[in-house]
């Protein structure tokens, strides 16, 4: 027969066994799936069996509090609702029983690790790793990290730490096993496999900095041998890097005649034609960096050290350079493009231009970056020195002699290269 304990509203003693019992709120029985909890202490001692039945009921209620905000992971706010109860005046000593109770529980049904892990987090010397995202972030943009890269790292983490709670389970075994996994799931490339395994390597560097994990620790973020990519040769490489191809000149002439319904658009890939510039290096251009009277670009902001530059004005574009300062109604030559969140000018034509392109049915390898390509092709069939086009498209030196010792070729010199360039627009 059962019956209730008159001392605690959550024990049953049944056959000379006390029983932990919690009654599962209306609201979430559906999401639990039972009306109540209901587990043996393995006591029939009611000191012994009070504690491991408060051990269980801050569990049972930790699993109610996830499944309303639809977490997935009750152990894990058991051992922080502890956290939180241990750090309250007078509750230290019983709280200090109620972890090593559950984590003995932890440890018979779960095993070593679990069992770890939530007695670390329970007494604060373990955090959980979505919790440290935010510290996270705010260490790469003090490291100046672009926002963009954050951006998109971050939501690599945000998959990560719901898989791996802790730094416990981050071991290389279970790394591979969860890329692969969710390569498989959500149907990814390699390159986004490489992209989440980097941001994977990161973030255990971090975990180091902090001494999450300890600072000599080999980093288990490793691209599995069938996501690797090469730029090699090897026919059996499963992931070749595919470089972006150029346009023909005659392709990029085409481009142009097809976006004349689009102003902005033409301005932006008749400018690239001729200076062979990043598409951000354009529309980022202010009308103070161009110099009409000595025929010069002054390119400020680029990706590299190596793309800060002064560049001659090819005859053919100084007309519309010309008209378009003249119209401009703001500080740019490309006029009153929008700005996304990144601060970036370019996404918004780039879009455009991929659209375009598409339209036309050149391949997913012919980006903007291809008119860059188209300008460099050129130049070299004009027979102009590989250093020299370096130096006007704002590449680095390829030998030690002028990358390091030249102070780069003259405006003349790059002039008279450019001009050796022409389209039949």
């Amino acid at each position: 027969m059962t019956r209730k304990f008159n001392n605690s509203s959550y024990l049953q003693l049944r056959y000379n066994t006390y029983y932990a019992v919690y009654y599962v709120p209306k609201d979430v029985r559906h999401v639990i799936k039972k009306a109540k909890f209901y587990q043996s202490t393995q006591t029939g001692d009611i000191k012994l069996a009070t504690h491991r039945a408060q051990a269980l009921v801050v569990a049972w209620k930790a699993e109610v509090a996830s499944a309303r905000a639809h977490s997935e992971d009750p152990i894990i706010n058991s051992a922080l609702d502890l956290l939180r109860q241990l750090k309250e005046e007078g509750k230290r000593h019983w709280v200090k029983d109620i972890i090593e109770e559950e984590g003995s529980l932890i440890l018979e049904q779960l095993g070593d690790t679990h069992a770890e892990v939530f007695k670390n987090i329970a007494m604060g010397e373990q955090k959980v790793l979505k919790d440290l995202i935010s510290s996270w972030e705010s260490h790469q943009k003090n490291r100046g990290l672009a926002d963009k890269t954050i951006y998109q790292m971050k939501k690599d983490l945000v998959l990560l730490t719901d898989f791996f709670i802790s730094s416990n389970f981050i071991t290389r075994p279970l790394v591979e096993r969860w890329i692969l996994d969710l390569a498989r799931d959500q149907k990814l490339t390699a390159s986004s496999v490489t992209r989440i395994i980097g941001s994977g390597k990161n973030f255990y560097q971090y975990l180091m900095t902090v001494k999450e994990v300890p600072k000599n620790d080999i980093n288990p973020f490793v691209v599995p041998d069938d996501y690797k990519r090469t730029k090699g040769t090897n026919k059996k490489g499963l992931n070749k890097i595919r470089s972006w191809v150029p346009f023909t000149q005659d392709e990029i002439v085409k481009l142009y005649q097809s976006s004349k319904n689009d102003p902005k658009l033409a301005n932006l890939i008749f400018m690239g034609a001729y200076t062979g510039a990043r598409i951000e290096e354009l529309c980022s251009l202010k009308k103070i960096d161009v110099d009409l009277d000595k025929d010069t670009i002054n390119i400020t902001q680029s990706k590299t050290e190596a793309g800060i530059r002064l560049v001659p004005i090819h005859s053919k574009l100084k007309p519309l350079l010309k008209s378009l300062i003249e119209s401009s109604n703001d500080d740019y030559v490309l006029s009153e493009l929008g700005i996304n969140k990144f601060g970036s000018r370019s996404n918004s034509m780039g879009q455009k231009f991929g659209r375009l392109k598409n339209k036309l049915k050149f391949s997913d390898r012919h980006v903007f970056h291809s008119i860059r390509k188209t300008l460099i092709t050129a130049l070299e069939n004009a027979g102009v020195s590989e250093n020299l086009t370096a130096d006007i498209v704002g590449h680095e030196k390829p030998r030690i002699t002028y990358g390091l010792y030249s102070g780069g070729a003259s405006i003349d010199v790059m002039r008279d290269a450019i001009e050796r360039v022409t389209y039949s627009f």
